[in-house]
């Protein structure tokens, strides 16, 4: 459950950081907030398949490990996107 939350507050702080472009102080803790929920979802699943080794439950393991690969992928790419959108707008609206 806490990687569920984690990751979608990855995305939450990472959408917050769009409308913040007038405040950089503000959108960077946004933007810091939200890899750093990022990191620890990620650290989440490796520890859970990592307990799956360590009591010896490989149908378990076999069963979850692509699964968390790719919801780790598409947890990465989207906080990666979300992030690298609200730097581009800050530093578009700072241009033009």
């Amino acid at each position: 459950m806490d990687l569920l939350f984690f990751g979608l507050a990855a995305w939450v702080l990472g959408l917050a950081a769009l409308p913040l472009r007038r405040w950089p102080v503000a959108a960077g803790l946004c933007g810091l907030g939200s890899w750093a929920c990022c990191a620890v979802s990620v650290y989440r699943a490796l520890a859970a398949l990592a307990h799956f080794a360590d009591i010896e439950d490989f149908s378990a393991f076999l069963d979850t490990a692509d699964a968390f690969r790719g919801a780790a992928g598409i947890l990465l790419a989207g906080t990666l996107a979300l992030n690298a959108v609200a730097l581009l707008l800050r530093f578009w609206k700072r241009d033009g």
